[in-house]
């Protein structure tokens, strides 16, 4: 009996010790294909809120000898840039941002590389977000920004106008917007761009959603017309409040997101209607921000307090004209290790797409207890998925609005204008 327990013994041993060499070798593997690609540099794409800092990409660099050259551009020339680059079949960098919306699109024409021999399941299990990225069984992009949209107010102009109650609904929001203006306290306090640019279209989706609508029913026919609609209503909040209510500033027919960002930080403004999730980090940075102190986060106010908003993911992908596919597939690597994920979190508000690292910043109360309150509030854009003529629609609205704006269509004309494109899109 003293024999064949030795036995058992030695025989775990042994495939013990195994397990560790083959785990070692396989390391070892992982290291010696790395080290292959050293002096290898990769040309990376994104927009602008992907600034990476030189010491993490010397860090990079320093762990896998690939050296990275940054491209920074704003968001409707890169989308065009990589449009007509992978168009003409060349590649308009090694890694390039990848939107939630061009999967359809992108995985029809192959212009992307699956990524699925470079990235197991196992090793995307805490991504929660990757599905999204994934066209005919293939991942076409790893996720990287779990980007939805949540409300910011500045807790102390609500306190100056005597506001207890934090707004619930849309019309609560505007009511208290217009307290705030007429007490003199912020001139504009409600913060959204008007540019004809992507980030406009914004506000109007995240409203029809808080009115508890749809821009479209399952067939693609427009919701928005009717003026009962809550696609309408969420169009005459925002025009309105710029025209009539004067809480939006005139001169945001020149802002991009961006700008709404860098104003609201430095109190100018009592309301970031639609801001970015990851913002949250830059509001609360003291090296940044002037309100720290007095910036709170809250669900996006909905009709009867029903709170609801949407995703709109991002990615990095591939694109299948790279001449450094592996070179780009350990970058994509490197921006997934658990300690670059909450950097990017902490230095660029880049909100997680892996749900351990959330977990541990609100432990660790980087990231408000409410934002586990959002993340069950989070829908889709278009609950029966994008389609591929997303981004001309988009383009459409966009411009749209800005003339609406500046006062080159009226609230009606700009409706009938985006519902009509909307259906010519959809026959193309």
């Amino acid at each position: 009996m003293k024999k064949r327990n030795l036995l058992v013994i030695l025989l775990a041993l042994a495939v013990l010790s195994a397990s560790v060499f083959l785990s070692g070798c396989q390391k070892s593997a992982e290291k010696q294909g790395a080290a292959k690609l050293a002096g290898t540099t990769i040309n990376v794409l994104l927009p602008p809120w992907y600034k990476f800092s030189q010491d993490m990409l010397g860090d990079f660099t320093n762990k896998t000898g690939i050296k990275v050259n940054l491209q920074i551009m704003d968001w409707d020339p890169l989308t065009d840039k990589i449009v007509t680059s992978c168009a003409a079949g060349v590649a308009p960098a090694d890694v390039t941002e990848f939107s939630w919306d061009w999967v359809g699109k992108f995985g029809a024409a192959g212009w992307y590389e699956p990524l699925n021999k470079y990235f197991d399941e196992k090793s995307m299990s805490d991504i929660i977000t990757r599905s999204i990225f994934q066209y005919q069984g293939n991942y076409l992009a790893i996720p990287i920004y779990n980007d939805f949209r949540v409300t910011y107010i500045n807790k102390k102009y609500f306190d100056q106008a005597g506001i207890a109650e934090i707004p619930d609904t849309p019309q609560k929001l505007l009511e208290d917007a217009k307290i705030i203006k007429q007490k003199g306290i912020v001139d504009y306090p409600v913060s959204v761009p008007f540019s004809a640019t992507a980030g406009t279209t914004t506000p109007w989706f995240l409203l029809t959603k808080s009115y508890g609508g749809e821009l479209f029913d399952k067939n693609w026919e427009p919701l928005f017309e009717a003026k009962d609609s809550p696609g309408y209503q969420a169009m005459a909040f925002l025009i309105s409040g710029l025209k009539d209510d004067k809480v939006i500033d005139p001169a945001s027919v020149g802002y991009q997101g961006t700008d709404i960002v860098d104003r609201f930080k430095v109190g100018k403004g009592a309301i970031d209607l639609a801001g970015w999730a990851g913002s949250v980090s830059t509001y609360s940075n003291p090296k940044e921000s002037q309100i720290v102190d007095n910036v709170q986060v809250i669900k996006v106010p909905g009709i009867n307090g029903n709170s609801r908003t949407y995703g709109l993911q991002e990615a990095v992908g591939i694109p299948s004209a790279s001449k450094n596919k592996e070179a780009a597939a350990e970058f994509i690597k490197y921006l997934n290790t658990p300690e670059v994920v909450e950097k990017l979190y902490n230095d660029l508000g880049i909100f997680p797409n892996h749900q351990s690292t959330i977990s541990e910043l609100v432990k660790e109360k980087k990231l408000p207890d409410v934002m586990l309150e959002v993340m069950p509030t989070i829908q889709p854009l278009f609950p029966q998925g994008a389609p591929k003529w997303y981004t001309a629609f988009e383009t459409d609205v966009a411009t749209t609005m800005n003339q609406m704006a500046k006062g080159e269509l009226t609230l009606d004309q700009g409706i009938k204008h985006i519902a009509d494109n909307s259906r010519k899109l959809v026959k193309e």
